[in-house]
């Protein structure tokens, strides 16, 4: 039991505590028509994370990042400012992932695109309706996606014998 304990990691507690406090995205995701397809950009925008934690190479972990992610998100919980509650996600996510260092902040920039703020500051600033917001959404996922892609660290294949 000891050893299990020792080998969870803060990052992964924060990324618990702060999805968990997210859990209302399910809410405007399925109600608010600016948000339907937030739940597909969250899905494009996590897949380089979540390809970086199934094909770990190193034992990468990025403990400021967690911090700064559980710091945000605890201003977002005492505030109820739901919107640095999912930044505080988005960080958590960062954190778990083998990026190089500090390259993961164009990544975390373009979380916005599956947070609800995003359909509403399209939707009340620029007057758009909710079919160009979600298009442009998943649209913006898909560069996040690449863009993560391309700062993750990887596991190099060895010589060929």
């Amino acid at each position: 039991m000891n050893q299990f304990l020792h080998k969870i990691r803060v990052e992964w507690l924060v990324t618990v505590f702060c999805a968990w406090h997210s859990a209302d995205l399910v809410s405007a995701w399925k109600h608010a028509p600016y948000d339907h397809f937030g739940w597909l950009a969250l899905l494009i925008w996590v897949i380089p994370a979540l390809w970086s934690i199934a094909h770990r190479a190193h034992d990468i972990y990025q403990f400021k990042l967690a911090a700064i992610s559980l710091t945000v998100a605890l201003i977002g919980v005492i505030g109820d400012l739901n919107f640095l509650v999912y930044w505080g996600l988005a960080g958590a996510l960062g954190s778990l992932a083998q990026f190089r260092p500090l390259s993961a902040w164009p990544w975390l920039a373009l979380a916005m695109c599956w947070m609800p703020v995003f359909g509403w500051l399209l939707g009340t600033r620029l007057h758009l309706t909710p079919t160009p917001v979600n298009v442009l959404r998943v649209a913006i996922a898909l560069v996040a996606a690449v863009i993560g892609w391309r700062r993750l660290v990887v596991r190099r294949p060895g010589p060929a014998a």
